[in-house]
């Protein structure tokens, strides 16, 4: 029987002490002490990507829908444990220890439903297991709202450097402390990452790259999320690519696609939405990451500047299942000690 598997892209507030990041991937394996039905494994974490001036890693926790919440539960504990919020530097927004725990369908048939339901019972774990800990719900664990990430994260604050944490507002647990923060949990469609840099130190340019591109500016790239940052000397565009909304996906409200979207694409494939070219995985179709980084390429240009490289910091949807399926059959717990490459 084929495992059904969830991803989870644990954001974390450390990224300079290699050896507490590795601690906290471990934890999260602690639940293939149960031997596996087929002799694999039940969670690998695939990769682990480090920013050395953002002191922020991404952990890719992989497993099946009945193991994932114990993997990132571990995984969380240990990370409150590693990590004190409150000496905490660098360039990079946050409010938690453990900053995001987004749970992500990988397998066609996996739903959000589901994922929504492990994100929730995440929380009230971790609430009743480390005293002071707090987390805000987003996307499918926001019931019954829905509210996605980018707009919880502006209404708690994520964006405002400096707010104090006795002001945050927390949905699950104690009031947030200085040490612990505030955790996001939820459960969203799978995402797709890619970070351009542009050699310059004008970070107002920066910003202005950023609103031309993001997905709520009419004209923008449908479902693209995207902030500046002053990044070792230079400006760096960073940049979530989403799901684009079925609102979207229909009407094409972001002003710069088709009135629909073809229907016959097979799973894995891309298609062209007008001038640009999208990827489609099970029910979610995505601006590929090509197009973000020749969009950011010509708007740099226009004021003069040019792009000086770019990671895709994240597999696509199909390659991250394939990936997970792979490493959890083989007992590849460990997989991103076999990576040389820039992967989320």
């Amino acid at each position: 029987m084929a495992r059904r598997l969830v991803g989870c892209l644990m954001n974390i507030s450390e990224g300079r002490n290699q050896g507490t990041v590795e601690a906290i991937a471990m934890s999260a394996l602690r639940v293939n002490d149960k031997p596996a039905a087929d002799g694999g494994c039940r969670a690998s974490v695939l990769n682990i990507f480090s920013d050395h001036d953002y002191n922020r890693s991404v952990l890719t926790i992989t497993s099946t829908v009945e193991d994932i919440g114990e993997a990132v539960y571990q995984a969380c504990v240990s990370a409150y444990e590693h990590i004190d919020l409150s000496r905490h530097e660098g360039g990079h927004p946050r409010l938690g220890s453990v900053d995001l725990v987004p749970f992500q369908p990988l397998s066609v048939g996996v739903t959000l439903q589901e994922c929504g339901d492990i994100a929730i019972g995440v929380a009230h774990r971790l609430a009743s297991a480390v005293q002071g800990s707090a987390s805000f719900l987003f996307g499918q664990a926001d019931r019954p709202l829905w509210r996605p990430l980018a707009q919880r994260r502006r209404e708690v604050g994520w964006f405002k450097p400096g707010v104090p944490f006795e002001e945050l507002k927390q949905d699950v647990g104690q009031r947030p402390s200085s040490r612990y923060g505030l955790t996001a949990i939820g459960a969203i469609p799978y995402m797709m990452v890619i970070n351009v840099t542009i050699d310059t130190q004008d970070l107002k340019f920066g910003q202005q790259i950023v609103k031309t591109i993001r997905g709520r500016t009419p004209g923008g790239l449908p479902g693209v999320q995207a902030m500046a940052f002053a990044h070792q000397g230079q400006i760096e565009i960073a940049c979530n690519i989403m799901s684009i909304p079925h609102e979207e996906q229909c009407s094409g409200t972001s002003g710069n696609a088709d009135s629909s979207f073809k229907n016959n694409i097979r799973t894995g494939q891309s298609e062209n939405c007008g001038s640009e070219s999208v990827y489609r995985y099970g029910e979610g179709l995505y601006t590929r990451p090509s197009v973000v980084e020749r969009r950011i390429q010509e708007l740099a240009a226009e004021g003069g500047v040019r792009t000086v490289g770019s990671n895709v910091v994240g597999f696509t949807p199909d390659g991250a299942c394939k990936l997970a399926e792979q490493a959890l059959r083989t007992g590849q717990a460990m997989h991103w000690k076999t990576r040389t490459d820039t992967r989320m």
